[in-house]
């Protein structure tokens, strides 16, 4: 018989197994650790799950700020039996994806692009004759599958895609990211749908997307299902199953003497090959790919405020590119009262070194407080919460508070970012101050979608400055929410030592105090251009770049002004034109199109009543397909298939399905991996949404109170019965 003491530590020990168990087990075995990436197989809830082998090659080529990029995929299977193999992997956001080639044995096929449906019915018919066979489809900016079908033992398959990127100028570097691990994503119960202004359901404008893509909600469209999240190494299977797979190779040529090229999140080998010329590469050769990797590099000298490249294409025309850099320096002697909103992402998967890192953050951003400042923090998990319920001054004992219940924050539960949106956007703003909100996460939500147009909705004359917090968060969702909300988007790894963390927050807080270059206007004179993008520019920051692209249909020349306001005074600046059909910059007329299609994609965010033209959902939808057909790019509703001539599997309803199996998240909780398992083998795309320790404690006092008063019941008993 259990003593008292011995039940309550019985009570304390079944909660924490509660808490903190999984509900997928995973019985692995390793049958060649040596094989490219190893040979895994898996029971997950009675099934058996294999995972293909996998091994990628980045090829980058940087003429100054503009980088053409080769991914190589190399897909193995280490058994002895056909697979159908699934790999998600990420892209950067902007990425102008277009071209796939496959190559299996001695057969190399160049993919085509087609409308995502009859890519689906093309690899479908495909992997039933058992040729072989790949689909590549992107489910949002940043989130990519590659499928392959008939992966035979002993018989790789290469795919190779390209895609052209440009690299931004950030706090006066250039810096290139290249993404190479999805993050997992938490989905709120009714997410993945954008619904229709009320006015237009009222009048009956249903998107004919929610007939084709059977939506159960009437005036609801579907935006895009998530995909299956693989198992993952550390979580559910072992660490050794993901050896280094992932090499890099760098020619950057630059305009001037190049200066300081770094890399913060890996070891690099730099190469000089002249004063302009370097070749980059991973110190180690290979490296797992369980975070971004970020390059930054100066140049010794500064390019013109403004440049300008041209591209011209027989039979289309011309495309520009024109790149702005805000004045060195802007004067910011009018001081306005500011209302500074902390917006504090606690749920799981920031539980750890993340959440560390913005409280570091926080104390130094509550520290650089002006007196004339008031401040709120606001943090959320399942639900949002607030420090205090009006703006508080920024005094010296209010800011000691803050501090202090700062301090008392960690990372638990769902990520419920609408709940913390919500809280942080919906008072009004106090009279004849600003309002900005900083916003810290790691962005592992699969409601993208929701959370933009909420901002959109709520945010009024306010700024949104998103601070990713983690090394392979979700970039375009905090790229979004910066645009959205006419502020920047900054980055900080949380695995570095605390002293180099907090000199990024240090850096992040003074970038805060900067002044910006808004209202930006390009007075283009007699100079005829058309189709300029983006269409709404956005604010500038002092050591920041942005580009404005468009269309021209005849040689031409002149002078360009391009304007914007600071704090209390007008910037100008006027710069000869010069756009001709010589030039051949094939890059220039991707990034355009790209740039097109993120544009109508940000429609999608704005309420239907404030759009332009008021465009319709279906209209947007046709606009991007056709911009993907017509220039060869992946998008939401575009995938490249490429198809064998060749028949490889001539059992292929023998084949069985493999996903890739990818590493954790350097940096990041194994409570963000917490997820149930999918009909297609693999994990589905959620997060764990464990109760916050507040109810993990009465659940405790409640089963303790139950047990006590049965205690006393049965001490009664025993009373009577001896009496």
């Amino acid at each position: 018989m259990k003593t008292p003491s011995q039940v309550g530590v019985w009570v304390v020990a079944w909660i924490l197994s509660v808490s903190l168990s999984a509900p997928v087990g995973a019985t692995i075995s390793t049958n060649d650790i040596d094989k490219l990436a190893g040979s895994i197989e898996g029971t997950m809830a009675g099934k058996v799950v294999y995972f293909a082998a996998l091994n990628s090659e980045y090829s980058v080529v940087i003429h100054g700020d503009i980088a053409q990029i080769t991914l190589k995929q190399t897909f193995q299977n280490p058994y002895d039996k056909p697979m159908n193999a699934r790999y998600l992997f990420p892209l950067n956001s902007n990425a102008a994806v277009h071209a796939m080639t496959m190559r299996i044995g001695n057969e190399m096929i160049t993919a085509e692009i087609r409308e995502i449906e009859q890519a689906k019915k093309i690899f479908s018919a495909a992997k039933k004759q058992g040729k072989a066979t790949s689909l590549l489809q992107q489910h949002r900016p940043n989130m990519f599958t590659q499928k392959i079908a008939n992966l035979m033992p002993g018989l790789p398959i290469e795919v190779a895609i390209q895609y052209v990127q440009v690299v931004p100028k950030i706090d006066g570097a250039y810096e290139l990211v290249v993404p190479m691990v999805v993050g997992p994503r938490f989905q709120p119960n009714g997410a993945e749908t954008v619904r229709y202004n009320k006015d237009l359901q009222a009048s009956g404008v249903i998107s004919q997307a929610v007939k084709n893509q059977g939506a159960k909600t009437p005036g609801a469209w579907e935006f895009s299902t998530l995909p299956a999240y693989p198992a993952t190494a550390d979580v559910h299977l072992p660490k050794e199953i993901i050896p280094q797979r992932v090499s890099l190779d760098i020619e950057l040529e630059a305009p001037l003497p190049l200066q300081a090229t770094t890399s913060s999140t890996h070891q690099i080998s730099v190469t000089d090959h002249s004063s302009t010329q370097q070749h980059i590469t991973f110190a180690a050769g290979k490296v797992i790919d369980n975070k971004d990797f970020v390059l930054r590099y100066r140049l010794d000298g500064e390019v013109e405020n403004a440049g300008i490249l041209t591209h011209w294409e027989t039979g289309e025309g011309g495309y520009f590119s024109l790149l702005i850099e805000p004045p060195e320096k802007l004067a910011d002697t009018q001081v306005l009262p500011r209302e500074m909103v902390f917006l504090l992402d606690c749920s799981g998967s920031m539980s750890g070194l993340p959440m560390q890192a913005s409280k570091l953050f926080m104390s130094q951003a509550l520290a650089a407080l002006r007196p004339t400042d008031t401040f709120r923090i606001i943090r959320f998990s399942d639900q949002a919460t607030e420090f205090s319920s009006i703006p508080l001054p920024a005094t010296a004992a209010n800011i000691a508070r803050g501090l202090a219940y700062t301090r008392s924050l960690f990372g638990s539960g769902g990520t419920v970012m609408t709940a913390g949106i919500e809280q942080a956007l919906s008072p009004p703003i106090p009279k004849q101050a600003i309002r900005n909100v900083i916003f810290l996460t790691d962005g592992y939500i699969g409601n993208e979608m929701d959370v933009l147009q909420l901002v959109e909705q709520l945010l009024g004359k306010g700024r949104m400055f998103a601070f990713g917090v983690g090394t392979g968060v979700n970039r375009y969702l905090l790229n979004e929410l910066s645009r959205v909300g006419g502020g920047f988007t900054r980055y900080f790894d949380p695995t570095r030592s605390e002293e180099s963390v907090g000199q990024v927050a240090k850096a992040l807080v003074a970038k805060l105090q900067s002044p910006v270059l808004a209202d930006i206007e390009v007075d283009w004179g007699d100079i005829e251009v058309t189709d300029v993008l983006p269409s709404r520019i956005p604010d500038l920051y002092v050591g920041d770049s942005i580009r404005i692209t468009g269309r021209f249909s005849n040689p031409s020349e002149g002078h360009l002004q391009i304007s914007g306001r600071s704090t209390n005074q007008r910037a100008q600046m006027k710069i000869p034109l010069i756009l001709n059909i010589f030039e051949k910059r094939t890059a220039i007329r991707q990034l355009w199109a790209r740039t097109a299609v993120a544009d109508r994609m940000h429609t999608f965010v704005t309420p239907a009543t404030m759009r332009k033209d008021r465009v319709t959902n279906d209209n947007l939808q046709a606009g991007i397909t056709q911009l993907g057909l017509t220039y060869q790019l992946a998008t939401r509703w575009t995938a490249f298939v490429a198809v064998s001539k060749q028949i490889y599997n001539t059992q292929p309803e023998s084949s069985t399905h493999a996903d890739v199996a990818l590493p954790k998240v350097s940096g990041v909780s194994k409570l963000a991996y917490n997820q149930l398992p999918s009909n297609s083998g693999g994990m589905a795309m959620t997060g764990y949404g464990a109760p916050e320790p507040g109810v993990w404690l009465g659940l405790l006092v409640a089963m303790c109170s139950l047990w006590l008063v049965r205690r006393r019941v049965v001490s009664r008993r025993l009373i009577q019965q001896l009496t």
